[in-house]
This record gives C-alpha cells, sequence and structure tokens, in this order.
C-alpha cells in the first residue's frame, strides 16, 4: 500500500503529515482479510521513519489509528493486536499492512510486563553479535524480566546463565520465565561479589535515562568491572543511546569496540561489542 508524494514539501499547519498517510485507507477492502470472525478484532499503529521529520511518529499513527477507528468503530486499539498497520516514512510515505502475528515481533514470548522491558528481537540481535558458544558462562548484571538470557538460552541449552536485577518484581518475573535455566538474584550492581574471569560473555541493556535512570557510574567504573569479569578475549555486549556517557569510558579504558546501530521504540541506539584484552591487568577508569 505505498502513497506518492514528498510529505516534506507540506508543512504540518497547512497539510498535515497524517492526513497523507491516511487519505487512501478507504480504497482497500480489509474484508479479504482472514480475520476471527468469532471476536472483533483489535488494530496498531508503528512507525518508522529514515530521520527525524516536523511531524511526530504518533501524530502519524495517531492519525491512521483514528481512521481506522471512524471506518471500523466496533474495532479496538490494542498493542499487541490482530491488525498492524505500519507507516514508512523516508522519501515517499508507504502505508503497509502486516500480514504476520505478534508472536514475530515478540519471537513467540508473551509482550513485556514491566516498563523498559527489552523486545526480544533487540536481544537476538545482541546475542547473534556476541558470538557466544554452547559451553560459555553468561551474565546479565542488569537482567530485568531476564529476555537477554532466555534468548541466550534458547539458542544455547548448555549455556551456564545468570542474572541480576535490582527490582524485585523483575526478578520474580525472570526466575519464573527461566525456570532453573539460570540462576538470578536480586541484588545492586555494586554489591555483585563476581570475581575476575568469571564468564565469556557479558550481556546487558544500559539504563537509557527515559524510563530507567541513568546511573553515570554504571558507564564508568561498572563498565571497569565488566570487563574485570569476563575472560582474556570475552566480551562485554551493551545496549545504551548513551555513546556521550559510554565511549569516553571506553577510551579511557583503551577498550577494543564495534557499534551497530539499531532503532528502539523510535529511538536511535547502539550495540556496543567491547573485546577485553588479552593478559591485561584489572581495569580501572582514569581519574
Amino acid at each position: 500500500m505505498a502513497i506518492g508524494g514528498d510529505p516534506t514539501s507540506h508543512t504540518p499547519a497547512r497539510i498535515p503529515a497524517t492526513n497523507i498517510a491516511i487519505c487512501r485507507i478507504r480504497d482497500y477492502d480489509f474484508v479479504s482479510f482472514r480475520l476471527d470472525r468469532k471476536k472483533l478484532p483489535t488494530y496498531f499503529c508503528f512507525v518508522r521513519q529514515n530521520r527525524d521529520h516536523p511531524v511526530h511518529r504518533k501524530t502519524i499513527a495517531n492519525g491512521v489509528m483514528s481512521a481506522v477507528g471512524r471506518i471500523f468503530p466496533r474495532w479496538r486499539a490494542n498493542d499487541p493486536a490482530d491488525l498492524e498497520f505500519w507507516v514508512f516514512w523516508s522519501d515517499d510515505i508507504s502505508l503497509m499492512l502486516r500480514l504476520s502475528d505478534e508472536t514475530l515481533k515478540y519471537r513467540s514470548q508473551a509482550p513485556p510486563k514491566l516498563r523498559a522491558a527489552l523486545r526480544p528481537t533487540i536481544a537476538a540481535a545482541m546475542v547473534e553479535l556476541s558470538q557466544m558458544k554452547s559451553d560459555h558462562a553468561v551474565l546479565d548484571p542488569l537482567c530485568g524480566t531476564g529476555t537477554l538470557l532466555a534468548e541466550c538460552g534458547a539458542r544455547f541449552p548448555d549455556a551456564k546463565l545468570f542474572g541480576s536485577d535490582i527490582s524485585p518484581d523483575a526478578v520474580a518475573i525472570a526466575t519464573k520465565r527461566l525456570g532453573g535455566k539460570a540462576s538470578i538474584r536480586q541484588c545492586e550492581f555494586d554489591n555483585l561479589p563476581h570475581t575476575q574471569g568469571s564468564f565469556d560473555r557479558i550481556i546487558t541493556n544500559l539504563p537509557w535515562g527515559k524510563q530507567v535512570p541513568v546511573q553515570q557510574d554504571l558507564y564508568n567504573a561498572g563498565l571497569a568491572r565488566m570487563l574485570d569479569w569476563v575472560v582474556d578475549d570475552g566480551m562485554v555486549v551493551l545496549l545504551t543511546p548513551r555513546r556521550d556517557l559510554l565511549e569516553p569510558s571506553l577510551r579511557r579504558l583503551r577498550a577494543r569496540w564495534s557499534a551497530t546501530s539499531v532503532r528502539v521504540l523510535g529511538t536511535w541506539a547502539s550495540i556496543y561489542v567491547v573485546a577485553k584484552r588479552r593478559n591485561r591487568s584489572p581495569l580501572r577508569p582514569s581519574a
């Protein structure tokens, strides 16, 4: 479902981009889709764009959902949904309908139950970039509901998995989710008792400062501790949009790293793969 035209040529005040995005919805026959007629379908709209535009993506999404709601007033907006509309905004705007169900987005897992919970698709990308192996010991020191550890266990059932989090609710969910496949403890990061060279990989989602406050020490002394905890030639894999905090610490520690950009719910972030140098003494951030 492509909608032609250059949306950047119009100002939002004169021709709102929402009007462009929804103007041809009535041209398509929704009856042709195989919906469960025993219940009324739910719907939602997601927007992806190649750069920031004058109209916020949520405005576009709300416009599409309002149009669907007017045409089908008995349908209900919900995420996850039976019908997912996707707007892709680059030079042109394309409006599309997802043909797969919610299990693909959540990799057959239940949707996140706590704020700031990581999407399984992002977790899977981090595990892939970590180059972990089946005999590895892996730690997520900020494990939340255990999404990263669940991805590690799904791909490498024999891996030894360890996690911790300060939130008792998150630890309870992670423990139930992983069963006996991982050792999960409730503990603050600063109180973790791990010793040097305890793990082959550390994979974690650092606080961004939006839903979870940024602890700047995690990006400095915390990074040094994580590099201490992995073996020589081990890796620390981190997800964060805060390159302003992380990369200065990486340089101070003379670390080797690569970064892969990823879009997470409208925010550009990076997956950092940090390799520990062989036969180095415990790393400490400089003053």
